[in-house]
């Protein structure tokens, strides 16, 4: 168990500040990780960090940069400056956010990166304005900064500009390729002695960097339980720094701090980072949520990535087994452009994390962290699917539920219809899987017993829903009619399969079209007789 340092009564929240001194100095409430911090930079020099946006990789980064830099007293209340023997030596650091670059292209990040390196280098009275390339401006900025003492060198977010162009493959590569010449520089001065240390922080492990086919001893510990507890709050952390503002939201709640802390947990907690069951709470929520003295979905509602969007309009299928998938740990490591596995990237940007990991047979199962994730998630997906805002699909997926509760069928498929009829022609799936996943998604989110893919003596069903009063078993077909879809049904026999069941079946075709640039979606039921 790590030491806590002294808390404070009701400090100020950082829920909008990630620089170090500025914490400190104006008296914000920081959770001290400072003894984790320096066992790794005791240990080793060279590191890698993959976590999820908006989970304190920046504060990290600019912590870092205060103890490499030397400045003691930021720190005389932490533990590195209480208990440890640090020995608090000064190193020149080169520190970049690769996210504030332009990332419009491989020309702009490039220009960004030269004209970085020019204002550090005259922040030091450090003249490089001799050398146009970037490699050139790089090895020469270290070089001099080296005659005062080893550099650190700190990169945040470094996959930002191949996550911002994943839609431009092409651009993508070109950005990589000018990545690929920055961390070759590194390699280079690390290998003639230049360099102190390196750390990077980044969402997503892509290979062909030279990051990690270049340094041979670089330590990725993105998986490793000594990081586990880095960044994100532990439930110590909650108890012990947050007490007041726990005490004064359960007074507000009418309910006593444990229960608090039960409900906070529920929501917020369950991010699993490693083998050891260490596991976290979302710091961005929970600031906002003690700041705001609410429950609410804080890190989903501040939007679905971009990227991600783009790989789930490619990978739909996928959507409907994403709880409970199980992986290989060298399947959550890097991946190459273009080939972006769905389920490992959805790991790395938070949205699932680890439930289980088998010594035997060394395979993580993967599941949702908590509430705010699988309560918010899908709906998200489905909003930036069908390009709707997401309160108008909260709204239809409470009238789907409705629906489906009274039997309503017509009124079923008529929301269905409104609901999807409104993506652009352009977007709308190429054949009936695209609408069976998208439909899967709407049974996962109104929390019905909704199957797909059921296989029988005759076939596989595409779709069946059991309620208390009546099973449903639906045929999807695209750009042909409902007739068809229910005439498979009835043809394959589905419906035995729930036969022995005490309860009525309907049989439900549903046709998806979208020909001459128009989308309809036209459904026909019957009743299934049971032999006698």
């Amino acid at each position: 168990m790590k030491s806590l340092s002294k808390k404070s009564v009701m400090k100020k929240l950082p829920v909008d500040v990630s620089n170090f001194p500025l914490m400190i100095k104006k008296d914000y409430l920081y959770i001290d990780k400072t003894e984790i911090i320096h066992s790794l930079i005791d240990k080793r020099r060279l590191y890698f960090l993959s976590r999820p946006r908006r989970f304190g990789k920046s504060l990290l980064i600019s912590t870092l940069k205060e103890i490499f830099l030397g400045n003691k007293k930021l720190f005389k209340d932490l533990w590195i400056g209480k208990h440890s023997n640090y020995a608090w030596e000064k190193h020149p650091v080169i520190h970049f956010d690769f996210s504030n670059l332009n990332l419009r292209s491989a020309e702009n990040f490039e220009s960004s990166l030269i004209e970085t390196l020019e204002e550090m280098g005259e922040n030091n009275k450090i003249d490089i304005s001799n050398v146009t390339q970037l490699d050139s401006k790089l090895k020469k900025l270290i070089q001099k900064l080296s005659l005062k003492n080893g550099v650190a060198i700190l990169i945040d977010e470094y996959d930002a500009p191949l996550l911002a162009n994943l839609g431009d493959l092409e651009k993508a590569k070109a950005i990589q390729d000018v990545m690929k010449s920055f961390f070759s520089v590194l390699k280079s001065m690390d290998s003639l002695g230049y360099i102190h240390a390196i750390f990077v922080t980044g969402v997503t492990r892509f290979s062909k960097t030279s990051l990690f086919s270049g340094f041979n001893n670089l330590n990725d510990m993105t998986l490793e339980p000594e990081a586990a507890n880095l960044l994100g709050y532990t439930k110590e952390e909650l108890e012990h720094y947050f007490k007041e503002y726990i005490e004064q939201f359960a007074k507000k709640e009418n309910c006593t701090p444990a229960q608090m802390i039960n409900t906070i947990t529920q929501w917020y907690n369950g991010y699993r980072f490693s083998r050891d069951e260490h596991k976290v709470f979302n710091p961005f929520s929970v600031l906002h949520c003690f700041d705001k003295q609410n429950l609410a979905n804080y890190w989903l509602s501040t939007g679905t990535p971009g990227f991600l969007i783009e790989l789930l309009k490619s990978h739909y299928g996928a959507m409907e087994d994403i709880k409970g998938h199980t992986v290989s740990d060298q399947f959550l490591g890097s991946f190459e452009l273009g080939m972006l596995p769905l389920v490992p990237i959805l790991y790395q940007a938070g949205y699932l994390t680890i439930d289980i990991y088998s010594k035997e047979t060394k395979e993580y199962t993967l599941k949702y962290p908590n509430e705010e994730v699988s309560l918010s998630f899908k709906k998200y997906i489905i909003a930036s699917l069908i390009q709707r805002d997401s309160r108008d699909v909260e709204t239809a997926l409470s009238q789907i539920k409705n629906a489906l509760e009274e039997n309503d069928l017509e009124r079923f498929c008529t929301i269905i219809r409104s609901l999807i009829a409104g993506i652009p022609y352009q977007l709308h799936g190429k054949n009936e899987g695209y609408y069976h996943s998208l439909l899967h998604l709407i049974a996962d989110m109104i929390g019905i017993d909704g199957r797909s893919e059921i296989t029988t003596s005759e076939g596989r069903i595409d779709f069946a829903v059991q309620k208390k009063s009546r099973i449903f078993v639906f045929e999807f077909k695209y750009n042909s009619t409902p007739k068809k879809a229910l005439d498979q049904i009835i043809q394959k026999n589905y419906a035995l399969k729930y036969a022995r069941f005490k309860k009525p079946i309907t049989l439900v075709g549903i046709a998806f079209n979208a020909k001459r640039k128009e989308f309809s979606l036209d459904w026909i039921a019957k009743e299934y007789k049971k032999s006698k």
